[in-house]
């Protein structure tokens, strides 16, 4: 048997981890892709002038500074694990389908299975990291709506006004049980 198969197998594993990092490359806007997609907002300004090696250097040393990343954000995450998963899945399937072929001997579909199997086990730990962390956000929310509740009737009471109910002495007080009665109507 050639070593034909071994190589495809190679290729594949390769392929499902570098088109990923092809792809983001292209979206990033780090090292030498910044210098050819410089944004407005950059402290230099735009010039007729074209960039000399000092400016180039200068942009360099301001990349590799260290900068807060944006972490990407849930639907992002989401969408690299259904590819990821999809990926380690079709590779595993091809393996098992060679396999079958009589192409290659059964042992070139341990990676395969072992990739997607600790992968699975890994989505099972991020997931319980997500429940657990949209639990504390919701119970931060419902905290916060709370504290915002009392504060308002806290607000409420201090602006209401208080208004004695002592009759003043000028006024006559009608009193059923006295001894000179007066009747309505009579």
């Amino acid at each position: 048997m050639s070593s034909t198969v071994l190589y495809l197998a190679i290729v594949a594993v390769w392929a499902v981890v570098l088109v990923p990092m092809w792809l983001r490359r292209d979206t990033e806007t780090t090292g030498f892709s910044r210098l050819l997609h410089k944004k407005a907002d950059d402290t230099q300004e735009l010039t007729l002038e074209e960039p000399t090696l000092e400016d180039a250097e200068e942009t360099l040393d301001e990349d590799t500074s260290p900068a807060p990343r944006r972490r990407p954000g849930r639907a992002a995450v989401i969408a690299r694990r259904r590819r990821r998963t999809t990926g380690l899945l079709l590779l595993t399937v091809t393996s098992v389908i060679v396999i079958a072929t009589g192409l290659a001997p059964w042992w070139v579909s341990v990676p395969p299975v072992l990739l997607l199997a600790g992968h699975l086990s890994l989505l099972r730990v991020a997931v319980r990291m997500d429940v657990a962390q949209r639990r504390a956000e919701a119970e931060e929310r419902a905290h916060a709506r709370a504290a915002a509740r009392r504060a308002a009737a806290e607000a409420a009471a201090e602006d209401a006004e208080v208004i004695e109910l002592v009759p003043h002495v000028e006024e006559e007080v009608f009193d059923q049980y006295a001894d000179d009665r007066r009747v309505v109507g009579g």
